[in-house]
């Protein structure tokens, strides 16, 4: 990695993009060690910056779209409640604290059925496997296109590589629709959901089912608002390539 963004093109911009940290300032101050030139055209930035940020400069074309996402109220698999909203304690296992303070009682309260967690035992079905499944419902490459999450019929007829039986997939989605209510009643969030309100509300390039080129939008479509006074595509909207890698899904458009 930091060969290649210090042996790129000076004169292009370069964005590097990790979700670890660490990675990030290892990789920066490398490349600045070894860049002579254009090392100001180069960015670095986590996935979780950058997602921030995309979310901030989102426009809904319906005032009564905007979301907000607050950080307390993102679903994680697991977590305290300073960090966010824990799926495996909160959802799997009901303990729900309404205000998140420390000294406040916990409420037991079971969101999903008694059936729906007999299923998951009788399939051998952990919580984290489903966890991983709702990820793989809501992150896959077609919903890049569709701009919501996979339909239990495309679910269902994902090829074998993304694993579990028929009954199990059968299970993980009725959880997924139980965690869809619960997610929504609650106010909650997750990646996904802000992945998806980026790509249905942001600009057009994320909204066409193709990708068009910044380039092509300007130079073919007259689309000259895409770009900065100074002629460069408008950060951090316009790239000609977005990659996704989620579960073992891995696609380019």
């Amino acid at each position: 990695m930091i060969k290649r963004v210090a042996q790129e093109d000076p004169s292009r911009k370069v964005v590097m993009i990790s979700r670890l940290s660490r990675l990030v300032n290892i990789v920066k101050t490398a490349v600045k060690e070894k860049r002579d030139d254009g090392a100001d055209l180069v960015s670095f930035t986590t996935y979780e910056d950058l997602m921030q940020l995309l979310a901030r400069r989102v426009v809904p074309d319906d005032d009564s779209e905007y979301k907000s996402f607050v950080r307390f109220d993102k679903v994680r698999y697991d977590c305290d409640s300073e960090s966010g909203t824990s799926f495996y304690k909160e959802f799997i296992n009901g303990v729900h604290n309404e205000g998140k303070e420390k000294n406040e009682k916990k409420e037991k309260k079971y969101y999903l059925s008694k059936i729906a967690l007999e299923k998951m035992s009788n399939e051998s079905l952990d919580p984290l496997t489903v966890w991983f499944a709702i990820i793989t419902i809501k992150s896959h490459a077609t919903c890049a296109a569709t701009k919501m999450p996979l339909t239990r019929d495309e679910y269902l007829a994902l090829p074998p590589t993304f694993g579990l039986s028929d009954k199990q997939r059968e299970v993980c989605y009725d959880v997924f629709q139980h965690y869809e209510s619960w997610r929504v009643n609650g106010s909650y969030w997750d990646e996904a959901d802000r992945v998806i309100y980026i790509m249905s509300c942001g600009p057009n390039v994320f909204r066409d089912p193709t990708l068009v080129s910044w380039a092509h939008r300007v130079n073919n479509m007259g689309e000259y608002g895409l770009l900065g006074d100074d002629g460069s595509p408008l950060h951090p909207f316009f790239f000609d390539f977005v990659c996704a890698d989620e579960v073992s899904d891995i696609i380019m458009y």
